[in-house]
């Protein structure tokens, strides 16, 4: 009897020691499970986080940590033999845009931004071409887009609702380029000014559309006449600078005049 009593207990201890041993394996298996499911959603979230990250480098995020890490290759110093194949818009052809909802520009500044950024080697540039009439320019600032150069607003002589500003990154800030009450001529052999965004502008009544530009054609910029102006390629963008950097302003009777000739 005694020995069926130890024998009674020593399988008591046996088998509540063997429950004990499955349920710290199962525990365990619980917490692996949970920390390599975690690690699988942090390892697929910076994967998709990287590709957003990359597709998007023209959100002021993307691309402030893109410009951190130096993977955003520098805007390109093209010139008129490497320049690339696009599309030449004159004012008529740019009014289309002052159709758009606010969404679909919205897209469309995206495109042309992300564009510019990426050298144009995923999409072609559009060039504005026609002559213009400049309204007034200023210096550019460290809260504009590009740090250094100036920035000049320009009507079209052709349809009054198409405005463009062109930026000049990289011109002498000693004094302004373009006089105001000056002509402009963008045509598709020297100057290859490259839209990079578009805002809609009403005033008399109907809508119209300003254009961003930029010369990407660097170095020696045709200006006036045999007058050139140089530019060079930013080194960096401000994403979070406001679109356009200029304000419409009225027309005076001389530009009206001047622009009737």
């Amino acid at each position: 009897m005694r020995s069926q009593f130890l024998n009674d207990g020593s399988d008591f201890r046996s088998r509540s020691g063997g429950q004990f041993a499955r349920e710290r394996r199962s525990n365990g298996m619980f917490w692996w499970t949970i920390f390599i499911t975690m690690l699988l959603g942090v390892a697929t979230f910076s994967w998709i986080f990287s590709i957003m990250v990359f597709k998007y480098p023209e959100k002021p995020f993307n691309y402030s940590l893109l410009a951190r890490l130096k993977k955003l290759e520098p805007l390109s110093e093209f010139d008129p033999l490497t320049v690339p194949h696009g599309e030449f818009r004159t004012a008529k052809e740019m009014l289309k845009y002052s159709d758009l909802n606010l969404e679909q520009l919205r897209v469309k500044n995206s495109l042309l931004k992300r564009a510019y950024i990426l050298n144009y080697k995923e999409e072609n540039p559009e060039y504005i071409k026609g002559t213009f009439i400049v309204l007034h320019s200023r210096p550019l600032t460290a809260s504009d887009v590009m740090p250094q150069g100036w920035v000049a607003r320009a009507l079209s002589v052709d349809i009054e609702d198409v405005e463009v500003e062109i930026l000049l990154p990289g011109a002498d800030s000693a004094k302004a380029p373009y006089e105001d009450g000056q002509t402009i001529v963008f045509d598709n052999k020297t100057t290859f000014a490259a839209v990079v965004n578009l805002d809609r502008k009403t005033g008399k009544g109907t809508d119209g559309i300003c254009a961003t530009v930029v010369p990407i054609v660097y170095g020696d910029h045709l200006h006036s006449g045999d007058a050139k102006i140089a530019l060079e390629a930013p080194d960096k963008l401000n994403m979070d600078s406001h679109w356009p950097l200029t304000e419409p302003v009225s027309i005076p009777a001389a530009k009206v005049a001047a622009q009737d000739q």
